[in-house]
């Protein structure tokens, strides 16, 4: 079985952010959809920058300095941001949440413009999915119904 690529687990309907928003209506937005970070894109949807709980927190300390700080998304964002290609494989996603201090990375088509991201969980669960996954499960072997990650590890430790 080939491995998923990006565009095969990625999260269509995520929010996206534009530079100009204010800061605490970006940030409420992530509050309320629970997410970790969104994608900045300008008005061609093209990928400006990344905004994350990290780089929220930078609004928390500057007022501790000067008070209410104020600002936009461009003022806080992380740019350029890290992207992937909707053809990336699983593998490739992987290696490159091991290598980044990133829990998401926005997925870009050719043109540069946001087309889906990928979260850390959106990998490991197309990875557990991955039944016939002999780096995994080994070759050949029945797993019962609802066996994952963790227990086919300890089933394979369990063989050497």
């Amino acid at each position: 079985m080939p491995s998923p690529t990006a565009q095969d687990i990625m999260a269509r309907s995520e929010a996206i952010l534009s530079p100009d928003t204010d800061i605490y209506v970006a940030m409420k937005q992530l509050l309320q959809r629970k997410l970790t970070g969104a994608p900045v894109v300008d008005e061609k949807k093209v990928l400006v920058g990344m905004l994350t709980e990290r780089d929220c927190l930078k609004v928390l300390v500057g007022g501790a300095f000067e008070g209410l700080p104020s600002g936009t998304v461009s003022d806080y964002m992380t740019s350029p941001a890290e992207s992937i290609a909707p053809t990336a494989n699983l593998y490739d996603i992987v290696h490159k949440f091991l290598t980044r201090s990133y829990r998401k990375f926005p997925v870009v088509d050719e043109s540069g413009a946001v087309v889906g991201q990928v979260s850390r969980r959106d990998t490991l669960i197309a990875l557990e999915s991955v039944k016939d996954n002999p780096r995994l499960y080994g070759t050949g072997d029945a797993l019962p119904q609802g066996t994952g990650v963790d227990s086919a590890m300890r089933s394979a430790r369990a063989r050497k």
